[in-house]
């Protein structure tokens, strides 16, 4: 789609004069979900097969 140019720049004006816009805060749920998942980052993890065998499904 093509704009005109004063139209660019009139949304452009109304762009930058919004107030950027804030991330959210981290709660402390989310601290620990991020410390799980880097705790977790390097373990193996065990074929699906594998376990269903260990508990007998198959």
């Amino acid at each position: 789609m093509i704009v005109p140019e004063k139209d660019y720049r009139e949304l452009k004006a109304k762009a930058d004069a919004r107030p950027a816009r804030k991330t959210r805060r981290l709660t402390a749920q989310d601290k620990g979900d991020i410390a799980e998942a880097k705790r977790r980052e390097n373990e193996s993890a065990r074929p699906y097969a594998e376990l269903r065998k260990e508990l007998g499904l198959e």
